[in-house]
């Protein structure tokens, strides 16, 4: 989550909003009383992860069906 609510955090900042970065984390709706961020933050880090395991392991030669450097 804290991954997530990173890149969240730059988001916004780059988007022009005034946010911290512990709003991200702790900010509750009103309404439901759930965090506000914190799926958003959770997934985004996830989706991330996800992406960089798979960078890496084709960079390394582990996943040769997406990349091959010998073609």
């Amino acid at each position: 989550m804290y991954i997530g609510g990173t890149i969240l955090f730059l988001f916004y900042k780059l988007k022009g909003q005034e946010i911290t970065y512990s709003q991200i984390l702790n900010e509750i709706n009103p309404k439901t009383g759930l965090k506000k961020y914190s799926y958003k933050a959770f997934y985004l880090g996830i989706g991330f992860l996800i992406i960089l395991v798979i960078l890496i392991s084709t960079i390394a030669g582990l996943n040769p069906k997406l990349y091959d450097p010998n073609n």
